[in-house]
């Protein structure tokens, strides 16, 4: 006699965020939704307030990750924002995110790194004369933050480096930037590649997250060996002072 498998619904994990003590750490009021679909389980992370439309909108849902599926998302959240005081700016939505993983430096396709990628030293710093990018390079140095560089005849074209972390925190979110005029040419590729090798040698991971309709970036975390992760959302939605909130400026 066939034994019959019972199909269960995915659990569904929820942190629910202090917004108050955000909102006091200067933090804009920004609501955030974030929800991750594993082989077993859902995550799900958002401030308290939304968490049982957000629960149960996605325990209901075969495909949560569907632009269909977001659009349905963002106008059940809507009226709850208008009901707390909340405003959104003009033409604000739901924003949507991708995640992408390496921990593994066996995974990391290390041959999409150029000769011209280097490290941030102080020394190298020293030659590069002209920096239209917004990071500060001084300040990476002194914070003792990782980097890669492309370094074109005294002009920085490429950077990738990591948010701020927290002492012993184990994934690393990666950014990276290339200058419009020197893009399409593999530099920011390298400079993620050469950045994530030195973070995997400290037996760390790296994180790299970015708009689910940037195809560039998607495509840049695939081909260097970055795995699918998870899905981030929020909803551009602020307090305003005629409502007894906080107005936040952009």
């Amino acid at each position: 006699m066939k034994k019959q498998t019972i199909q269960q619904k995915p659990k569904l994990f929820i942190t629910i965020e202090d917004e108050e003590e955000l909102i006091k750490a200067g933090v804009p009021a920004i609501v955030p939704v974030v929800f991750s679909r594993y082989k077993s389980k859902l995550e799900l992370e958002c401030y308290y307030g939304v968490y049982p439309q957000v629960r149960d909108f996605l325990l209901k849902s075969e495909n949560p990750f569907s632009r269909e599926k977001l659009l349905e998302l963002d106008a059940l959240l809507a009226p709850y924002l208008e009901q707390i005081g909340y405003e959104r700016p003009e033409q604000g939505r739901l924003r949507y995110y991708r995640s992408f993983v390496l921990w593994n430096r066996k995974d990391l396709k290390r041959e999409a790194i150029l000769p011209s990628s280097r490290k941030l030293t102080h020394s190298l710093l020293l030659k590069i004369r002209e920096n239209n990018t917004d990071f500060d390079l001084k300040e990476l140095l002194e914070r003792d933050l990782p980097a890669a560089v492309t370094v074109v005849d005294g002009v920085l074209v490429s950077i990738a480096t990591v948010n701020e972390h927290s002492e012993g925190q184990r994934l690393l979110e990666a950014t990276v930037y290339t200058l419009p005029a020197f893009r399409g040419q593999g530099y920011g590729s390298s400079n993620v590649a050469l950045l994530s090798d030195g973070i995997l040698m400290q037996k760390k991971g790296v994180v790299y997250c970015c708009s689910c309709r940037n195809q560039p970036s998607i495509r840049l975390a695939r081909q260097l060996g970055f795995k699918s992760e998870s899905r981030f959302y929020a909803v551009d939605a602020y307090k305003t002072e005629e409502k007894g909130g906080i107005r936040w400026e952009n």
